[in-house]
């Protein structure tokens, strides 16, 4: 590939030093950009975690009776349903 004056591209690579190309003002504005968003959007998320309203330590009390059905241990099913669900009247 020849670029306009006669130069091939890799002539024009060797013509930029490593070390002199920088990101710019573009680069800078873009990763600024990129931080203050990223800031808004934290401030968000918390404001909205602390709205939540959850439990921390449930009661061991609370979680067994939930478990049983708060029925006393009992089985919450009638004595008619098997694991299999109702049964048939045919049999």
């Amino acid at each position: 590939m020849t670029a306009p004056g006669g130069l091939s591209s890799h002539d024009l690579l060797l013509a930029v030093e490593p070390e002199d190309v920088t990101a710019g003002g573009a680069g800078f504005l873009v990763i600024a950009g990129l931080v203050v968003g990223t800031v808004f959007l934290l401030r968000s998320f918390n404001k909205q975690l602390k709205k939540v309203d959850f439990e921390e330590a449930p009661d061991e009390d609370d979680s067994a009776d939930r478990r049983r059905g708060a029925t006393g241990g009992e089985d919450p099913r009638p004595a008619d349903e098997s694991e299999e669900g109702p049964r048939s009247p045919g049999g």
